[in-house]
């Protein structure tokens, strides 16, 4: 919120480390010395560390801040101008030897207020930089949809534009109080939060690589989910995963598994699982069931952290892939064709995409069609035991009751996690499942029967459907294994 001057007194002066300033933007762009409220002096360059993410914001949010901008400088007829001064926030700083101001949190507001004093008049922007394709982008169309704005440039006064500075010496310092305030702009999700810790724990002459491969993965919500589930819910040690619903514990929750928990070795280690043969004659083979990390494995911060998600981000992308790849294209097509298209189902293919990973981090791709189909008996069967909707609580539920993800890591064969999963006991509830229904559990058990060709009689839904479904799992198995003879 935008509003009076925030006094420093009312902050602490120094808490570990951390002192606070208020300054308006004008002195901060001009590089004028700031004293802080424990009477010392911040001065430096403001800089933007080649870790930092890119300039991202676009129409909605700086339409914000315009209007907040112009509800102040441009007040209604008869209105008085405010006697305080416009409030744009705190901005993290870390103080680096004495030179520079690195940005920790804040860049998006400060290169915002960078374009209008860049627009309003040249030499009293910032002197900053940007190397990423995406910001240079953002700040050109930013810069020609501000100048399609009914906004008067020469109403703006930096000199009345106010902003708490918190700047600490210690980068470490700056950064853990980044990822426990999180303060303004756009929220950061958890893997915006943990992209500055791994990225400065990387060799420096390394970092502005391991920064373009950050983000050349996109969105990393998805398969960073799909790994705090499965580190989550162990059947030894099964924690609560917070719901979609509280934004905030979730980012925690990112925060503690994926940065606080993570190691300092440099090491980058990828845990599998091995097996070894022993021959007649004395001798020894060793084989190794996947590729790569396995997904609850301990992690380093750095290198291997990043590797680790860019490994399980690249298995994703490959499992949901309209391109189908060779050997797998009869999962694809189920995948396709019956995950990606059943309704009222997101809580549950959440749970089976990570399990998914799961399997194929631990076995391979070898087998994975006949493990989707038993997997997708299993977890999508809360749609035919529950009377109406899948609530998402239900779903963590139904792996501290059946812990599926314990299932596939503690099998040293693919066979011993099909028996398992074959053994799951699926009991369907009639409610919703009438001749004359058109509930969301009948269109899914109608869309089931269609795609494993059961023909399931209308009336008897509820009795027949999950024998119906186990057969016709069993038929789609072994079509594909005559294929291939």
């Amino acid at each position: 919120m935008m509003g009076k001057t925030v006094s420093t007194r009312l902050v602490p002066a120094s808490t570990n480390g951390i002192v606070v300033a208020s300054c308006s933007i004008a002195d901060l762009f001009s590089g004028k010395k700031v004293r802080a409220s424990d009477n010392s002096l911040i001065s430096g360059k403001l800089h933007l560390p080649e870790y930092q993410r890119p300039y991202r914001w676009g129409e909605a949010e700086v339409g914000r801040l315009l209007d907040d901008l112009r509800n102040y400088f441009e007040p209604a007829k008869g209105t008085l101008n405010p006697g305080y001064s416009f409030f744009l926030g705190s901005v993290i700083l870390h103080q680096q030897d004495d030179a520079l101001l690195n940005i920790i949190d804040g860049q998006q507001r400060l290169t915002t207020m960078g374009l209008l004093a860049w627009m309003k008049k040249r030499g009293s922007e910032p002197d900053l930089s940007y190397e990423s394709p995406i910001s240079r982008q953002k700040i050109r169309q930013n810069i020609a949809w501000l100048r399609e704005q009914n906004f008067s440039l020469d109403s703006l006064d930096l000199r009345r534009v106010n902003i708490v500075l918190v700047v600490t010496h210690s980068e470490d310092d700056a950064y853990r109080f980044f990822e426990t305030q999180n303060t303004g702009g756009v929220r950061l999700s958890g893997p915006d939060i943990i992209k500055a810790h791994h990225l400065r724990a990387t060799p420096r002459n390394r970092q502005d690589d391991f920064a373009r491969l950050w983000e050349g993965m996109g969105d990393l919500n998805p398969v960073v989910s799909a790994a705090l589930k499965a580190r989550y819910w162990q059947a030894l040690r099964f924690r609560e995963f917070p719901s979609h619903r509280q934004p905030q514990l979730i980012r925690s929750a990112v925060v503690d598994e994926l940065a606080d928990r993570t190691g300092k070795d440099k090491g980058d280690i990828a845990y599998q699982q091995l097996t070894v043969t022993h021959t007649e004659d004395g001798r020894t083979q060793q084989d190794t069931q996947a590729g790569s990390y396995a997904m609850r494995q301990p992690l380093n911060a750095g290198v291997n952290t990043i590797h680790y998600l860019h490994y399980f981000e690249s298995l994703r992308q490959q499992l949901r892939s309209h391109n189908k790849i060779a050997g797998l294209e009869p999962f694809h097509e189920f995948y396709q064709e019956l995950i990606c298209k059943v309704e009222g189902c997101g809580y549950l293919k959440d749970l089976y995409d990570s399990c998914l990973l799961v399997y194929v981090s631990h076995f391979g791709q070898k087998k994975l069609y006949e493990f989707s189909l038993w997997l997708f008996r299993m977890v999508y069967s809360r749609r035919v035991t529950n009377k109406k909707t899948v609530k998402e609580d239900s779903v963590g539920a139904l792996v501290r009751e059946s812990p599926v993800y314990d299932w596939i890591l503690s099998s040293y064969i693919h066979e011993q996690c099909i028996k398992q999963l074959k053994e799951f006991k699926v009991e369907v509830t009639p409610e919703n499942l009438g001749p004359d229904e058109k509930s969301v559990k009948k269109r899914f058990i109608e869309k089931v029967d269609a795609w494993f060709g059961l023909s399931l009689p209308n009336e008897q839904l509820a009795q027949l459907y999950d024998e119906g479904l186990k057969g016709g799992i069993a038929k789609k198995v072994l079509d594909i294994g005559l294929s291939h003879e």
